[in-house]
């Protein structure tokens, strides 16, 4: 906040100072912070311990810093905002939807859900119609989902499953001794797949993105007949892992602008 800037007074007030501070390029600690928001120390260490139990806020791992959050990024895809994780995926979906046929998809995770922030169809006349941009699903339902979740601190993975364990007793077709076990091949293996866990006849395969901090950011996949999967599943695989590496270097250059937008600024 700027010296010209309305002195912070109720709650709303600095719960915005806060997310506001922690909207430049790098991460902050909690001194840099407070002077930002015009906050003493543990008035905005509070909101930040809030913040990042509900998802807008995460300490950065191995360091005393914060940055902004998954619900964050949530909430900058929907509004077509800068950063937007879906514009600079954007080419890479279009990618692996011709060049597979099937449908490409961003999602991101959205506390104990996973939510779908882009999404590109390919032109194999069945395609799984039901995965729509804003659709959200338990963490470890369907390839995506069950990716997003694989690919988090073993201790965070299980604690997560936990909460969500009576959704997926109702939505999963796999018991809970099974999806650990997807879980665990696909960290050895670099990428998940998973055939017919949600709908009959339909399967997928998803693989991390990351971002600056090496964290994980979201997940590309890939969704389409049970054949199709099972037939192609490691060229699918690396397919996922070239553009999720092509979309992960943006991110670490900083390159957060659309292309577009940038010509139009210059």
């Amino acid at each position: 906040m700027t010296a010209s800037s309305p002195p912070v007074t109720n709650a709303v007030q600095k719960v915005c100072a806060v997310l506001r501070a922690l909207s430049g390029p790098a991460p902050m600690r909690l001194t840099a912070i407070a002077e930002a928001a015009r906050l003493n120390k543990v008035t905005a260490l509070r909101i930040l311990e809030t913040l990042t139990a509900e998802g807008f806020v995460q300490r950065v791992p191995g360091t005393k810093t914060y940055a902004l959050g998954r619900e964050a990024l949530v909430m900058a895809a929907a509004r077509r905002a800068v950063p937007n994780l879906a514009a600079l995926a954007a080419p890479g979906l279009l990618r692996l939807a011709a060049a597979s046929g099937d449908t490409a998809l961003l999602s991101v995770r959205s506390g104990t859900e996973a939510a779908y922030i882009a999404r590109e169809v390919g032109d194999f006349p069945m395609q799984p119609n039901i995965l729509q941009v804003g659709t959200r699903r338990p963490l470890g339902v369907g390839a995506s989902s069950l990716g997003l979740l694989a690919w988090l601190p073993e201790a965070e993975a299980e604690a997560l499953l936990e909460q969500v364990t009576p959704r997926l007793e109702a939505m999963s077709r796999l018991p809970l001794d099974a999806i650990r076990a997807e879980m665990a091949a696909a960290r050895k293996r670099g990428y998940l797949v998973l055939l017919g866990n949600t709908y009959e006849g339909m399967g997928g395969v998803s693989v991390p993105v990351r971002g600056p901090l090496g964290d994980v950011v979201g997940a590309f996949s890939l969704a389409g007949t049970i054949d199709r999967m099972r037939e192609r599943e490691a060229k699918l695989a690396t397919m996922l892992q070239r553009e999720a590496a092509a979309l992960s270097a943006l991110l670490a250059e900083g390159n957060a602008v659309p292309p577009a937008r940038k010509a139009r600024r210059a």
